[in-house]
C-alpha cells in the first residue's frame, strides 16, 4: 500500500468519523442550542491530515514500523527468489549431462517452488495490507477520542478534515484551522502512553 493510498484511506476514514461523530450525537437540545440554531450560526473547524501525518508522533512511528515490515517482507521474498534462481543456474550449468528425466523433475520442482513463492508473496501482501488497515483504524480511533474530548464544550458544530491529495472542500478559511491544536494534543496524549525507549 503506497503513501497516496494510505492518505486517501486516512482522509476517508477521518471524514466519515467527523460526519458520524456529529450525526450520531445523543445530545439533548438546550435553550442555548435553540438560540444558536435560530441565529443560523454554525461553527466549523478543520484539520489538515497532511500535517497530522507529518507531525503526529504516533503516526510517524507506526508508519516507520509499517515501512520496515514491507522492507523485511521484500527482502525475504527476494532472498527466496535468489535461492531458487541459483538452483536453476547450477542445474543449467550441467548442460549436456542432464537427462530428460532429470530435466522434467527439475522443471516440476522449479515450477512448484515458484508457485509457492508467489503464494507466499500474496499472503505477505495481504497481511501487510491488513496491518495497514488496522493501523489506520487505530489512528482514526485515537483522533476520534481526542476530538470528542477536545470539543466537549461543543464550540464546533462540525470538524472536517482536508488533505492536499484528496481535498473536497473548495474554500477553507485558515482561521478555522485547528490542526496545530489537534496535533499538539494528540502528541501530548501519545507521549503520556508511549512506551519509554
Amino acid at each position: 500500500m503506497n503513501q497516496k493510498n494510505i492518505n486517501i484511506v486516512l482522509f476517508v476514514l477521518l471524514g466519515i468519523m467527523a460526519i458520524v461523530l456529529f450525526l450520531n450525537s445523543n445530545k439533548t437540545p438546550t435553550a442555548s442550542d435553540a438560540g444558536a440554531a435560530a441565529g443560523g450560526k454554525l461553527k466549523i473547524a478543520y484539520v489538515d491530515l497532511d500535517s497530522i501525518q507529518a507531525n503526529y508522533l504516533y503516526y510517524r512511528e507506526k508508519m516507520t514500523e509499517f515501512d520496515k515490515k514491507k522492507e523485511d517482507a521484500d527482502r525475504q521474498l527476494n532472498t527466496a527468489f535468489q535461492r531458487i534462481e541459483e538452483e536453476r543456474i547450477a542445474f543449467a550449468k550441467k548442460g549436456q549431462a542432464i537427462t530428460q528425466s532429470e530435466y522434467e523433475n527439475f522443471q516440476r520442482s522449479y515450477q512448484t517452488k515458484m508457485q509457492n513463492l508467489e503464494e507466499q508473496k500474496r499472503n505477505m501482501e495481504n497481511a501487510i495490507s491488513m496491518d495497514g488497515v488496522k493501523m489506520l483504524e487505530e489512528l482514526k480511533a485515537k483522533i476520534d477520542a481526542f476530538l470528542v474530548e477536545y470539543n466537549k464544550d461543543q464550540k464546533y458544530s462540525y470538524i472536517f478534515s482536508t488533505s492536499n491529495s484528496m481535498n473536497v472542500l473548495f474554500y477553507i478559511d485558515s482561521t478555522n484551522n485547528i490542526t496545530n491544536e489537534v496535533v499538539d494534543g494528540l502528541n501530548k496524549s501519545y507521549n503520556k502512553t508511549a512506551p519509554k525507549k
